[in-house]
């Protein structure tokens, strides 16, 4: 690296500097473009797997089995999660990218051949704890390879494609569940239907990302991070040359000046490098910054995912307990908690009082339109608001806090509202929690130092996906018995998130900004 600033006699240039020199151009979109691609493939998987589950009715999947399928994969995106970080700062974005997108493409299609409920379950352990390195990976490497004026802009655009991908995973079901086949597989002991076709149409997003990123170059900040500073610049330089179409060499830097040199301890132990890339998280001084962001992605993630997960189940509830209903139905809560056919009820013990929980299965091979429609045009329209919330990147923490304030807001309406269709845009409006990811994305690269961006990014998806795991059982043993009083304490649980986020930086305009480490 450079020593006071200078190198062999030259002026080392800033790395931020350097790298807005590299320009804005054809590179940067076209990285951009891959790794939103990377992470809609990875959205698609995961919430269509869903769906999938729905409909896979010739695996005779149980009610209680269906619960571990859905949960499942977030098992394995939080004991992976921390792994990844760990490649992530050490190894390379790119590289880790490049390790775990194919790996996870192949075993999510491999997971078509599954002859049981149980096979079905492991496999897809192993293809999420493979696939959710993208979520922290693409986003560090898009940060660390635009310039600071579009970085934000960039990482929320992405996140409307993670958004849109529960809408993406719905339009994709929708043809393909709509076919009416089986073709036995004798050697494999299966028969071929529509659900196992899904999988593989599912994982073909992220398989194609898996595929562009191999034309990219790794983030050029980690490169000079680790003190590869030539091989920095040659990054650097051939940015340049695509974004401004001229010759590599027209780039005026010749070393790059950086705040602090970082050592990936190559000869020490695997988990004595696991120890120290996550350790100074936890100490002061980014301790209080590491609690404050991880609670607000805690919040995000146990309303968005877990409601989302169970939206199928409502909605055929719904329809179920409209079409029995005259006159005043009432709303969301009131239906769904009075209307129980017995045909699409398993009542199961709650195991603390020996009292009954009724809970609805329902298992036709398909997944209802309504359903599907509803995600599709939810998840869209979430898409588009992240869209024009990323005109606004200089005033995330407003938006945040708008976001979180709006989701609380919603939970309250939600139960006061007289009859179903507004309860329903209520329940939707508390899923919106969704929009802060993006921001959240952006705070972690621009409140951590390079060293530690990966593992803080993977280490809050492990903590998103533990709290999306809870989430998701605590709403399926609430939400038909104890409907109101569920909607009441997310509020509450919400309104905390606002709290937490009102005690962020203020956002500082980008020409003022500092560079950060």
């Amino acid at each position: 690296m450079c020593e006071n600033g200078r190198e062999n006699g030259k002026t080392a240039t800033p790395f931020e500097e350097a790298l807005t020199k590299s320009g804005n151009g054809i590179y940067n979109i076209g990285l951009v473009c891959t790794c939103s691609l990377i992470l809609l493939g990875v959205g698609c998987d995961l919430f269509g797997f869903t769906l999938v589950v729905q409909a896979a009715c010739d695996l005779d999947i149980t009610l209680a089995q269906k619960g571990i399928l859905t949960s499942l994969p977030y098992v394995g995106i939080l004991l992976a999660s921390y792994f990844w970080g760990y490649i992530s700062d050490t190894r390379g974005r790119r590289l880790t990218l490049m390790l775990s997108m194919p790996a996870g493409f192949l075993l999510s299609c491999a997971s078509c051949f599954s002859t049981n409920w149980l096979l079905l379950a492991m496999i897809k352990f192993f293809a999420t704890a493979f696939a959710c390195a993208a979520n922290s990976a693409a986003y560090t490497l898009v940060g660390e390879s635009c310039a600071l004026r579009v970085r934000n802009k960039y990482m929320l655009l992405m996140t409307c494609f993670l958004l849109f991908s529960p809408a993406a995973a719905a339009i994709l079901a929708f043809p393909v569940l709509k076919l009416d086949f089986a073709s036995p597989i004798p050697w494999l002991g299966i028969v071929f239907r529509p659900w196992r076709l899904l999988c593989i149409i599912l994982a073909l997003p992220s398989g194609l990302g898996a595929l562009a990123i191999y034309f990219f170059y790794e983030s050029p900040k980690f490169l000079a991070n680790t003190g590869q500073n030539e091989a920095a610049l040659e990054v650097l330089k051939k940015m340049y040359a695509i974004n401004n179409r001229e010759d590599p060499e027209e780039f005026k830097v010749s070393s790059l000046q950086l705040p602090e040199y970082f050592n990936a301890g190559k000869e020490r132990s695997l988990l004595h490098n696991l120890y120290e890339q996550s350790a100074p998280l936890f100490r002061p001084p980014l301790v209080k910054r590491t609690a404050q962001l991880f609670y607000i992605v805690f919040v995000v993630y146990i309303t968005n995912n877990s409601f989302l997960t169970w939206l199928p189940l409502i909605m055929d509830e719904l329809r179920t307990a409209l079409e029995h209903h005259q006159g005043n139905p009432g709303n969301l809560c009131a239906l769904i908690t009075s209307h129980r056919p017995v045909s699409n009820v398993t009542v199961e013990s709650t195991g603390f009082d020996n009292t009954t929980t009724a809970i609805p299965t329902l298992c036709e091979g398909a997944v209802k339109d309504d359903s599907l429609f509803t995600l599709m045009a939810s998840q869209t329209i979430f898409a588009i608001l992240n869209f024009l919330l990323s005109q606004l990147p200089n005033h995330r923490k407003a938006v945040l806090i708008t976001i979180l304030s709006s989701s609380a807001l919603s939970g309250i309406l939600l139960n006061l509202m007289p009859e179903p269709i507004s309860s329903v845009i209520f329940f939707m409006v508390l899923t919106c929690t969704c929009l802060g990811m993006g921001i959240l994305a952006s705070y972690f690269v621009d409140l951590f130092p390079t060293s530690y961006r990966g593992m803080v990014a993977c280490l809050s998806i492990m903590v998103g996906r533990s709290s999306t795991f809870v989430g998701i059982n605590v709403v399926g043993n609430l939400l038909f018995t104890r409907c109101s009083l569920t909607f009441y304490l997310w509020s509450l649980l919400v309104a905390s998130g606002v709290v937490a986020a009102w005690f962020l930086p203020p956002d500082k305009p980008p020409e003022r900004e500092e560079t950060r480490l």
